[in-house]
């Protein structure tokens, strides 16, 4: 963070008279002039409460800018161009992809952002924060409100084929709400070594005329040179981002080419009321493919519209101490509480090295299964307890392979209980069976068997169903 003691108050570089309006909400004044002086004289910049219409603001190294909570607000003036971000470091070209000529030591905190949404309207390009070719920046107890395109955005300059690279990003403590669900992400990144998103709120995020890069965490790099890695997002909470094709955390690989994307941590957060809740957009890989090393733990879901988890295709996944619910039991459109593997664009992609253990699911109408298996090599799911499940607890697809690329191999499935509650809500009794198969994501009596695979001490309680329709499934390694 900063060191330098040169405080500056904004309000000293805007005409007096304005000054009363400002801090009452009245004043229409265009404070950009005035703030962006600020900036370019001190270190520390202070901005107290009041409305403030600014245009585009541009950050410096080794600054503080900051305020007195929301109290204190930077509105988007208008909705020219002029307005396309909100606080900048880096715009278009400038910067170079040398991370020595970063812009950096940049400690942004207390004040509220507002892009003015719900006046203006959806802008995909309008972002109230734009980071780019930045260094050690930390932005804590913020509040993004009302954007039009995302509410940060950690990118590789402007222009698409621009090359630049962030490092040592830290979020903590902000506040994300679209106000309207009219807008793309709340923290759309392209570009990051080592981010830390701590202790979030985003909500009223979604755009239901757009089909995918919508939500509230989206990871979207352009190019091979693209990073994202070590990453943690914790203590965070996602509501309501349940529009369609929405998810609370977007991952995609698809420019992984060694070490540039990888090592993904997501723990003790709360997933309420999301259509997906996190979600992966993934490529075909193999076991020795790089590894995309993604685990969740001790994370909570709540009455996500589809999938919790959709794993599609990565590779080395561990999903711990979770639990997965719908309230009341059995409601929703119906979705797996986890997915492994995908069939998009014509083509197959099996999850692989997948570890799911210790974690509860509770009332849930799979679509599969409350964890559905499309593809898979490699998973070990043991110690996990079902309840209540309307349908298979674990479903393995029988679907026929075109090309011949979906697999599901290697499966260890151990120490796992699936039972009922002891009231049975509505005094029905959920249909339960442990194992299933499906094909086309129905519940078929399918024919399936698994190599290199085991399936052994499990605590399945009387009533319920060892295997959905009498369905045939074989553990060659069976114990």
């Amino acid at each position: 963070m900063p060191t330098s003691a040169n405080m500056v108050n904004v309000l000293n570089f805007l005409p007096e008279s304005e000054h009363a309006g400002i801090r009452a909400g009245t004043s229409a004044y265009d404070c950009t002039g005035g703030i962006q002086a600020a900036i370019d004289s001190g270190g520390k910049v202070f901005v107290p409460a009041g409305v403030y219409y600014v245009r585009q603001l541009r950050l410096k190294s080794d600054m503080e800018l900051y305020g007195e909570g929301a109290t204190s607000e930077l509105r988007a003036y208008d909705n020219s161009l002029a307005c396309e971000f909100m606080l900048v470091t880096y715009v278009r070209d400038e910067g170079t992809p040398n991370v020595a000529d970063n812009m950096r030591n940049v400690y942004v905190h207390d004040l509220k952002l507002n892009g003015r949404v719900n006046e203006f309207g959806y802008m995909q390009y309008f972002y109230l924060f734009a980071v780019n070719a930045t260094s050690d920046l930390t932005v804590e107890r913020m509040v993004f409100y009302g954007f039009r395109g995302d509410g940060m955005y950690v990118g590789s300059g402007t222009l698409k084929s621009t090359e630049r690279h962030n490092q040592r990003v830290t979020v903590r403590d902000c506040l994300f709400d679209g106000a309207v669900k009219d807008n793309r992400n709340g923290l759309s990144i392209i570009d990051c070594d080592k981010l830390t998103v701590s202790g979030c709120t985003f909500t009223n995020i979604g755009n239901s005329k757009l089909s995918h890069s919508v939500g509230a965490i989206d990871f979207e790099p352009d190019h091979n040179w693209s990073i994202y890695r070590d990453v943690v997002i914790s203590h965070c909470k996602f509501i309501d981002i349940d529009t369609v094709n929405t998810a609370g955390i977007t991952f995609f690989n698809g420019h992984q080419t060694g070490d540039n994307i990888h090592n993904w941590i997501v723990s003790d957060c709360q997933f309420t009321n999301c259509y997906w809740s996190i979600y992966a957009a993934t490529k075909p890989k193999t076991v020795d493919d790089a590894p995309d090393n993604l685990k969740v733990l001790n994370c909570q879901f709540l009455n996500s519209v589809r999938f919790d988890i959709n794993l599609g295709g990565l590779s080395h996944t561990q999903i711990s101490a979770c639990t997965f619910q719908r309230s009341p039991p059995g409601s929703g459109p119906g979705g797996d509480a986890i997915r492994l593997g995908a069939y998009t664009w014509k083509t197959n992609k099996n999850a692989i090295k997948t570890i799911i253990t210790g974690n509860t699911f509770t009332g849930i109408r799979p679509q599969m299964g409350a964890i559905g298996i499309y593809g898979a090599i490699g998973l070990v799911c043991a110690g996990n307890t079902f309840i209540d499940i309307y349908g298979p607890c674990i479903s393995f697809a029988v679907d026929e392979s075109a090309e011949g690329g979906r697999s599901i191999d290697n499966i260890i499935i151990s120490g796992n209980k699936a039972g009922r509650a002891q009231e049975v809500p509505l005094g029905r009794t959920a249909p339960t069976s442990f194992l299933g198969t499906s094909n086309q994501l129905r519940v078929v009596k399918g024919a399936l068997t698994l190599g290199a695979s085991y399936n052994y001490n499990n605590d399945i309680q009387g009533g319920i169903v060892d295997v959905e329709d009498a369905a045939n499934i074989q553990f060659l390694a069976d114990k």
